[in-house]
Protein backbone atom coordinates (compact mmCIF):
# COMPACT_ATOMS: atom_id res chain seq x y z
CA UNK A 1 0.00 0.00 0.00
CA UNK A 2 2.76 2.38 0.90
CA UNK A 3 4.37 1.47 -2.75
CA UNK A 4 1.29 2.30 -4.51
CA UNK A 5 0.56 5.60 -2.61
CA UNK A 6 4.48 6.47 -3.26
CA UNK A 7 3.34 6.29 -7.45
CA UNK A 8 0.60 7.86 -7.39
CA UNK A 9 2.12 11.33 -5.01
CA UNK A 10 4.50 11.79 -8.33
CA UNK A 11 2.77 12.81 -11.55
CA UNK A 12 0.43 15.04 -8.83
CA UNK A 13 3.23 17.50 -8.25
CA UNK A 14 3.88 17.39 -12.20
CA UNK A 15 1.88 19.58 -14.60
CA UNK A 16 2.27 17.21 -17.87
CA UNK A 17 -0.24 18.71 -19.55
CA UNK A 18 1.48 21.25 -21.79
CA UNK A 19 1.49 22.89 -25.45
CA UNK A 20 3.19 25.44 -27.43
CA UNK A 21 2.27 27.64 -30.18
CA UNK A 22 5.13 28.00 -32.27
CA UNK A 23 5.96 30.86 -34.24
CA UNK A 24 8.76 32.38 -36.73
CA UNK A 25 10.60 34.01 -34.05
CA UNK A 26 9.57 32.41 -30.69
CA UNK A 27 7.25 29.78 -29.19
CA UNK A 28 4.50 30.69 -26.39
CA UNK A 29 3.96 28.01 -23.63
CA UNK A 30 0.01 26.96 -23.02
CA UNK A 31 -0.95 24.96 -19.94
CA UNK A 32 -4.16 22.93 -20.11
CA UNK A 33 -7.10 24.28 -18.32
CA UNK A 34 -10.58 22.78 -18.95
CA UNK A 35 -11.80 20.20 -21.42
CA UNK A 36 -12.94 16.49 -21.82
CA UNK A 37 -11.85 13.70 -23.62
CA UNK A 38 -15.27 12.02 -23.86
CA UNK A 39 -14.17 8.60 -22.49
CA UNK A 40 -17.04 8.25 -20.18
CA UNK A 41 -20.04 6.84 -20.91
CA UNK A 42 -22.06 9.76 -19.79
CA UNK A 43 -22.21 13.42 -19.30
CA UNK A 44 -19.75 15.05 -16.85
CA UNK A 45 -22.40 17.38 -14.93
CA UNK A 46 -19.38 18.86 -13.09
CA UNK A 47 -18.25 20.47 -16.05
CA UNK A 48 -21.57 20.73 -18.26
CA UNK A 49 -24.86 21.14 -18.72
CA UNK A 50 -26.84 19.28 -21.18
CA UNK A 51 -29.00 22.14 -23.16
CA UNK A 52 -28.83 25.67 -22.88
CA UNK A 53 -28.91 27.44 -19.35
CA UNK A 54 -32.03 29.73 -20.24
CA UNK A 55 -34.03 27.23 -22.16
CA UNK A 56 -33.85 24.59 -25.12
CA UNK A 57 -36.95 24.97 -27.32
CA UNK A 58 -36.37 27.78 -30.56
CA UNK A 59 -39.27 28.20 -32.04
CA UNK A 60 -38.31 29.85 -35.36
CA UNK A 61 -36.14 26.92 -36.28
CA UNK A 62 -38.64 24.22 -35.10
CA UNK A 63 -35.89 22.69 -32.61
CA UNK A 64 -35.30 21.90 -29.45
CA UNK A 65 -32.41 20.48 -27.90
CA UNK A 66 -32.57 17.44 -25.68
CA UNK A 67 -30.44 15.23 -23.69
CA UNK A 68 -31.27 11.60 -25.73
CA UNK A 69 -29.31 13.52 -28.80
CA UNK A 70 -25.84 13.75 -26.89
CA UNK A 71 -24.12 10.40 -26.56
CA UNK A 72 -21.38 9.09 -25.63
CA UNK A 73 -19.47 6.04 -27.29
CA UNK A 74 -15.91 4.80 -28.41
CA UNK A 75 -14.64 7.81 -26.76
CA UNK A 76 -16.72 10.35 -28.65
CA UNK A 77 -19.29 12.63 -28.06
CA UNK A 78 -22.09 12.68 -30.85
CA UNK A 79 -24.36 15.39 -31.15
CA UNK A 80 -27.08 13.94 -32.83
CA UNK A 81 -29.72 16.10 -35.11
CA UNK A 82 -33.27 14.41 -36.06
CA UNK A 83 -36.36 15.08 -37.57
CA UNK A 84 -39.39 14.09 -35.06
CA UNK A 85 -41.83 15.32 -33.58
CA UNK A 86 -40.95 16.69 -30.29
CA UNK A 87 -43.24 17.94 -27.34
CA UNK A 88 -43.27 20.00 -24.78
CA UNK A 89 -44.83 22.47 -22.42
CA UNK A 90 -42.99 25.88 -22.53
CA UNK A 91 -42.39 28.16 -19.33
CA UNK A 92 -43.45 31.55 -20.31
CA UNK A 93 -40.14 32.96 -21.06
CA UNK A 94 -39.44 30.44 -23.52
CA UNK A 95 -42.36 31.65 -26.03
CA UNK A 96 -41.67 33.34 -28.58
CA UNK A 97 -43.87 35.55 -29.33
CA UNK A 98 -43.21 37.33 -32.53
CA UNK A 99 -42.68 33.70 -34.09
CA UNK A 100 -46.15 32.99 -32.63
CA UNK A 101 -47.66 36.23 -34.81
CA UNK A 102 -45.72 35.82 -37.62
CA UNK A 103 -46.20 32.04 -38.31
CA UNK A 104 -50.08 32.01 -36.79
CA UNK A 105 -49.11 29.36 -34.46
CA UNK A 106 -51.49 28.82 -31.09
CA UNK A 107 -50.21 27.35 -28.14
CA UNK A 108 -53.12 25.07 -26.36
CA UNK A 109 -51.85 25.24 -22.77
CA UNK A 110 -48.36 26.58 -23.73
CA UNK A 111 -47.57 22.83 -25.45
CA UNK A 112 -45.03 23.10 -28.36
CA UNK A 113 -44.74 20.43 -30.83
CA UNK A 114 -41.19 20.82 -32.60
CA UNK A 115 -40.29 19.52 -35.88
CA UNK A 116 -36.47 18.47 -34.93
CA UNK A 117 -34.41 17.80 -32.16
CA UNK A 118 -30.73 18.31 -31.49
CA UNK A 119 -27.80 18.05 -29.10
CA UNK A 120 -26.24 20.85 -27.14
CA UNK A 121 -23.90 21.01 -24.08
CA UNK A 122 -22.96 23.98 -22.17
CA UNK A 123 -19.90 24.31 -20.05
CA UNK A 124 -20.49 25.39 -16.77
CA UNK A 125 -16.99 27.59 -16.08
CA UNK A 126 -17.02 30.76 -17.72
CA UNK A 127 -13.64 31.90 -19.67
CA UNK A 128 -12.22 35.02 -20.42
CA UNK A 129 -8.92 34.98 -22.76
CA UNK A 130 -7.09 31.36 -23.76
CA UNK A 131 -6.72 28.79 -26.55
CA UNK A 132 -9.44 27.13 -27.23
CA UNK A 133 -9.50 23.61 -29.48
CA UNK A 134 -11.90 20.55 -30.82
CA UNK A 135 -11.49 17.63 -33.04
CA UNK A 136 -14.33 16.70 -34.99
CA UNK A 137 -15.76 14.78 -37.47
CA UNK A 138 -18.70 16.34 -39.27
CA UNK A 139 -21.54 14.57 -41.67
CA UNK A 140 -22.50 16.02 -44.83
CA UNK A 141 -26.51 16.69 -44.15
CA UNK A 142 -28.15 19.25 -45.84
CA UNK A 143 -29.59 21.97 -43.36
CA UNK A 144 -27.44 20.79 -40.04
CA UNK A 145 -25.89 23.68 -38.26
CA UNK A 146 -22.57 22.04 -36.18
CA UNK A 147 -20.71 24.58 -34.35
CA UNK A 148 -18.37 25.32 -31.49
CA UNK A 149 -18.66 29.33 -29.50
CA UNK A 150 -18.32 30.97 -26.70
CA UNK A 151 -21.12 33.44 -25.44
CA UNK A 152 -21.19 35.92 -22.78
CA UNK A 153 -24.57 36.87 -22.88
CA UNK A 154 -25.03 40.56 -22.47
CA UNK A 155 -24.20 42.85 -24.26
CA UNK A 156 -24.54 40.13 -26.51
CA UNK A 157 -20.55 38.69 -26.67
CA UNK A 158 -20.35 35.75 -28.72
CA UNK A 159 -17.06 33.82 -30.66
CA UNK A 160 -17.56 31.34 -33.15
CA UNK A 161 -15.08 29.90 -33.46
CA UNK A 162 -16.93 27.90 -36.36
CA UNK A 163 -20.08 27.09 -37.29
CA UNK A 164 -20.50 24.57 -40.20
CA UNK A 165 -23.21 23.64 -42.85
CA UNK A 166 -24.19 20.16 -44.09
CA UNK A 167 -24.35 20.87 -47.22
CA UNK A 168 -21.79 23.09 -47.45
CA UNK A 169 -18.89 20.59 -45.93
CA UNK A 170 -16.01 22.56 -47.41
CA UNK A 171 -16.64 25.65 -45.79
CA UNK A 172 -15.69 26.97 -42.16
CA UNK A 173 -17.46 29.75 -40.94
CA UNK A 174 -15.64 32.31 -38.55
CA UNK A 175 -17.72 35.05 -36.86
CA UNK A 176 -18.01 36.95 -33.36
CA UNK A 177 -20.81 39.23 -32.42
CA UNK A 178 -20.76 42.24 -29.95
CA UNK A 179 -22.50 45.28 -29.08
CA UNK A 180 -19.85 47.92 -30.87
CA UNK A 181 -17.18 47.42 -33.56
CA UNK A 182 -17.94 43.94 -34.68
CA UNK A 183 -21.08 45.01 -37.72
CA UNK A 184 -18.78 48.07 -38.32
CA UNK A 185 -15.42 46.73 -39.10
CA UNK A 186 -12.56 47.66 -42.13
CA UNK A 187 -10.53 45.11 -42.95
CA UNK A 188 -9.09 43.18 -46.32
CA UNK A 189 -7.37 44.39 -49.09
CA UNK A 190 -9.61 47.32 -49.59
CA UNK A 191 -9.86 47.76 -46.12
CA UNK A 192 -13.89 47.88 -46.75
CA UNK A 193 -16.32 48.13 -43.69
CA UNK A 194 -18.80 45.54 -43.08
CA UNK A 195 -19.85 42.79 -40.53
CA UNK A 196 -16.50 40.44 -39.57
CA UNK A 197 -16.38 37.26 -40.37
CA UNK A 198 -17.07 35.12 -43.49
CA UNK A 199 -16.51 31.41 -44.75
CA UNK A 200 -12.88 29.86 -45.32
CA UNK A 201 -12.74 27.39 -47.69
CA UNK A 202 -10.91 24.08 -47.22
CA UNK A 203 -9.23 21.58 -49.57
CA UNK A 204 -11.50 18.40 -48.22
CA UNK A 205 -14.72 17.83 -46.81
CA UNK A 206 -15.24 18.41 -43.62
CA UNK A 207 -17.21 14.49 -43.89
CA UNK A 208 -13.88 12.71 -44.83
CA UNK A 209 -11.95 12.87 -41.94
CA UNK A 210 -10.40 14.94 -38.57
CA UNK A 211 -10.05 17.85 -37.73
CA UNK A 212 -8.46 20.45 -35.89
CA UNK A 213 -10.40 24.12 -35.41
CA UNK A 214 -8.71 25.89 -32.52
CA UNK A 215 -9.25 29.70 -31.09
CA UNK A 216 -6.98 31.85 -29.42
CA UNK A 217 -8.34 34.83 -27.50
CA UNK A 218 -6.64 37.32 -26.10
CA UNK A 219 -6.97 40.98 -25.15
CA UNK A 220 -7.22 43.14 -28.28
CA UNK A 221 -7.43 40.49 -30.93
CA UNK A 222 -8.89 36.55 -31.21
CA UNK A 223 -7.21 34.77 -33.86
CA UNK A 224 -8.97 31.16 -35.47
CA UNK A 225 -6.63 28.28 -36.55
CA UNK A 226 -7.36 25.09 -38.93
CA UNK A 227 -5.60 22.10 -37.76
CA UNK A 228 -2.55 24.73 -36.66
CA UNK A 229 -2.40 26.43 -40.11
CA UNK A 230 -4.11 30.39 -38.97
CA UNK A 231 -7.37 31.47 -40.88
CA UNK A 232 -8.48 34.31 -39.48
CA UNK A 233 -7.65 37.48 -37.31
CA UNK A 234 -10.47 40.06 -35.44
CA UNK A 235 -8.93 43.22 -33.87
CA UNK A 236 -10.50 43.88 -31.31
CA UNK A 237 -11.80 43.58 -27.50
CA UNK A 238 -14.40 41.32 -25.87
CA UNK A 239 -14.58 42.11 -22.47
CA UNK A 240 -17.56 39.85 -20.87
CA UNK A 241 -16.83 36.30 -19.27
CA UNK A 242 -17.87 33.09 -22.05
CA UNK A 243 -19.53 30.36 -21.64
CA UNK A 244 -18.26 27.41 -24.00
CA UNK A 245 -21.28 25.50 -26.13
CA UNK A 246 -20.84 22.54 -28.64
CA UNK A 247 -23.96 21.60 -30.40
CA UNK A 248 -25.49 20.07 -33.58
CA UNK A 249 -28.52 22.38 -35.16
CA UNK A 250 -30.80 22.99 -37.74
CA UNK A 251 -30.90 25.46 -40.17
CA UNK A 252 -34.15 27.01 -41.20
CA UNK A 253 -35.05 28.42 -44.42
CA UNK A 254 -35.74 31.67 -43.19
CA UNK A 255 -32.73 32.52 -41.02
CA UNK A 256 -29.06 33.23 -42.08
CA UNK A 257 -28.00 30.09 -42.46
CA UNK A 258 -30.54 28.89 -45.00
CA UNK A 259 -31.20 26.73 -46.19
CA UNK A 260 -33.09 23.98 -43.90
CA UNK A 261 -33.46 20.57 -44.82
CA UNK A 262 -34.74 18.65 -47.33
CA UNK A 263 -35.77 15.52 -48.59
CA UNK A 264 -32.20 14.65 -49.32
CA UNK A 265 -30.97 15.04 -45.60
CA UNK A 266 -30.67 11.59 -43.92
CA UNK A 267 -32.25 11.33 -40.45
CA UNK A 268 -30.83 10.71 -37.96
CA UNK A 269 -27.20 12.81 -38.43
CA UNK A 270 -24.30 12.97 -36.04
CA UNK A 271 -21.32 15.85 -35.32
CA UNK A 272 -18.48 13.90 -33.71
CA UNK A 273 -16.13 15.02 -31.25
CA UNK A 274 -13.40 13.41 -30.20
CA UNK A 275 -11.96 16.01 -27.46
CA UNK A 276 -12.30 19.77 -26.36
CA UNK A 277 -9.15 21.34 -24.47
CA UNK A 278 -8.75 24.95 -23.05
CA UNK A 279 -5.55 26.25 -22.54
CA UNK A 280 -4.39 28.84 -20.71
CA UNK A 281 -0.91 30.77 -20.60
CA UNK A 282 -0.64 31.10 -16.54
CA UNK A 283 0.14 27.29 -15.10
CA UNK A 284 -2.94 25.73 -14.11
CA UNK A 285 -1.17 24.02 -11.85
CA UNK A 286 -3.86 21.12 -11.90
CA UNK A 287 -2.52 18.95 -9.36
CA UNK A 288 -4.99 17.17 -8.14
CA UNK A 289 -6.04 16.10 -11.67
CA UNK A 290 -3.82 14.22 -13.42
CA UNK A 291 -5.91 12.36 -16.25
CA UNK A 292 -4.66 10.09 -19.50
CA UNK A 293 -5.32 12.67 -22.59
CA UNK A 294 -5.72 9.25 -25.19
CA UNK A 295 -6.91 9.97 -28.44
CA UNK A 296 -9.67 7.36 -29.65
CA UNK A 297 -7.78 4.61 -31.81
CA UNK A 298 -10.29 4.83 -34.36
CA UNK A 299 -10.32 8.44 -35.32
CA UNK A 300 -6.55 7.97 -35.57
CA UNK A 301 -5.27 6.49 -39.61
CA UNK A 302 -1.16 6.34 -39.86
CA UNK A 303 -0.61 8.65 -37.05
CA UNK A 304 -2.51 11.56 -38.71
CA UNK A 305 -4.30 13.84 -36.19
CA UNK A 306 -5.74 15.64 -39.35
CA UNK A 307 -7.67 15.62 -42.82
CA UNK A 308 -7.83 19.14 -44.76
CA UNK A 309 -5.94 22.40 -45.17
CA UNK A 310 -7.31 25.55 -46.10
CA UNK A 311 -7.48 26.25 -49.56
CA UNK A 312 -7.21 29.81 -49.76
CA UNK A 313 -6.58 32.65 -47.42
CA UNK A 314 -9.97 35.45 -46.86
CA UNK A 315 -8.20 38.66 -47.51
CA UNK A 316 -11.24 40.17 -45.08
CA UNK A 317 -10.38 37.93 -42.29
CA UNK A 318 -6.46 37.24 -42.72
CA UNK A 319 -4.42 39.99 -41.59
CA UNK A 320 -0.98 38.93 -42.95
CA UNK A 321 0.86 41.48 -40.24
CA UNK A 322 -0.42 39.44 -37.48
CA UNK A 323 -0.53 36.12 -38.42
CA UNK A 324 2.04 34.96 -41.42
CA UNK A 325 4.28 34.06 -37.91
CA UNK A 326 2.43 31.60 -36.82
CA UNK A 327 3.50 27.93 -37.90
CA UNK A 328 2.20 25.30 -35.90
CA UNK A 329 1.38 23.80 -32.47
CA UNK A 330 2.79 20.98 -30.50
CA UNK A 331 1.20 19.20 -27.67
CA UNK A 332 2.75 17.13 -25.12
CA UNK A 333 0.11 15.28 -22.66
CA UNK A 334 0.12 11.95 -20.61
CA UNK A 335 -1.79 8.96 -22.48
CA UNK A 336 -0.79 6.08 -19.63
CA UNK A 337 1.77 6.43 -16.55
CA UNK A 338 5.32 6.80 -18.76
CA UNK A 339 3.96 7.52 -21.72
CA UNK A 340 2.93 10.67 -23.32
CA UNK A 341 1.47 11.51 -26.61
CA UNK A 342 3.18 14.26 -29.05
CA UNK A 343 0.71 15.99 -31.25
CA UNK A 344 1.89 18.09 -34.17
CA UNK A 345 -0.22 20.73 -35.75
CA UNK A 346 1.15 22.94 -38.57
CA UNK A 347 2.73 21.91 -42.28
CA UNK A 348 6.03 24.42 -41.64
CA UNK A 349 7.70 22.58 -39.11
CA UNK A 350 9.56 20.38 -40.25
CA UNK A 351 12.11 18.16 -38.27
CA UNK A 352 11.43 18.37 -35.04
CA UNK A 353 14.33 16.53 -32.21
CA UNK A 354 13.43 15.31 -29.44
CA UNK A 355 15.41 14.26 -26.53
CA UNK A 356 14.87 13.33 -23.02
CA UNK A 357 16.92 14.36 -19.94
CA UNK A 358 17.24 12.53 -16.39
CA UNK A 359 17.32 14.69 -12.81
CA UNK A 360 21.55 14.98 -14.28
CA UNK A 361 20.95 16.54 -17.59
CA UNK A 362 22.27 13.32 -18.80
CA UNK A 363 20.69 12.25 -22.52
CA UNK A 364 18.19 8.92 -21.83
CA UNK A 365 17.11 8.98 -25.23
CA UNK A 366 16.50 10.56 -27.85
CA UNK A 367 14.97 10.59 -31.53
CA UNK A 368 13.71 12.76 -34.58
CA UNK A 369 10.07 13.43 -35.69
CA UNK A 370 9.19 14.65 -39.30
CA UNK A 371 6.28 14.49 -41.32
CA UNK A 372 3.88 13.12 -38.12
CA UNK A 373 1.07 14.52 -37.07
CA UNK A 374 0.82 12.30 -33.57
CA UNK A 375 3.66 10.62 -31.77
CA UNK A 376 3.58 7.77 -28.70
CA UNK A 377 6.91 8.70 -26.30
CA UNK A 378 7.29 6.15 -24.08
CA UNK A 379 9.13 6.11 -21.17
CA UNK A 380 8.81 2.64 -19.25
CA UNK A 381 12.32 1.53 -19.62
CA UNK A 382 13.89 4.35 -17.21
CA UNK A 383 13.64 4.10 -13.68
CA UNK A 384 11.30 6.70 -11.52
CA UNK A 385 12.42 9.72 -11.44
CA UNK A 386 12.07 13.37 -12.77
CA UNK A 387 12.84 13.80 -16.49
CA UNK A 388 13.32 17.10 -19.17
CA UNK A 389 11.63 16.67 -22.23
CA UNK A 390 13.71 18.95 -24.75
CA UNK A 391 11.86 19.85 -28.07
CA UNK A 392 14.27 21.63 -30.65
CA UNK A 393 11.97 23.18 -34.14
CA UNK A 394 12.76 25.65 -36.06
CA UNK A 395 15.83 26.87 -33.44
CA UNK A 396 13.48 26.91 -30.46
CA UNK A 397 13.91 25.06 -27.86
CA UNK A 398 10.78 24.05 -25.81
CA UNK A 399 10.80 22.42 -22.48
CA UNK A 400 8.71 20.41 -19.63
CA UNK A 401 9.44 18.42 -16.52
CA UNK A 402 7.52 14.95 -16.63
CA UNK A 403 7.36 12.60 -14.17
CA UNK A 404 8.60 8.74 -14.89
CA UNK A 405 7.49 5.69 -12.13
CA UNK A 406 8.52 2.52 -12.83
CA UNK A 407 8.02 0.46 -9.75
CA UNK A 408 10.63 -1.96 -10.95
CA UNK A 409 13.14 0.42 -10.75
CA UNK A 410 13.00 2.52 -8.18
CA UNK A 411 16.55 3.20 -6.44
CA UNK A 412 18.18 3.12 -9.55
CA UNK A 413 18.18 6.82 -10.62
Amino acid sequence: MKMFKFLLFIPLFCNSQVSWQIKSNESVKWYYQFGDEFNSKSLDNKKWINGLPWGNVIMNQDLIFVEKNVEFSDGLAKFISNKEDYKVKLQPWEIDSAYLKKSKTDLPNQVYTAKYTAGLITSKQKFKYGYFEIRFKSTGQKGTWPAFWLYGGEPNEEIDFFELKGEMNNKIHVDVHCKDGCANYRGGFLNLKRGWGTWVNTKNNLEDGWNIVSGEWQKGYIKWFLNGQPMAYFNGELKTEQILIINNSIANNNGAFNPGPDETTKWPNSFDVDYVRVWSQVDSNLLNNYKEFKNTDQTLLNEKLYQTDIKKKENFVYNSKHLNSELGFISLLPILYNKYSISIQGKKLGRIQVDVLNNQNIKVTGFSLENVEYYVLDLSALPTGAYKIIISVLNQTLTHEIPVINPDKIGEQ
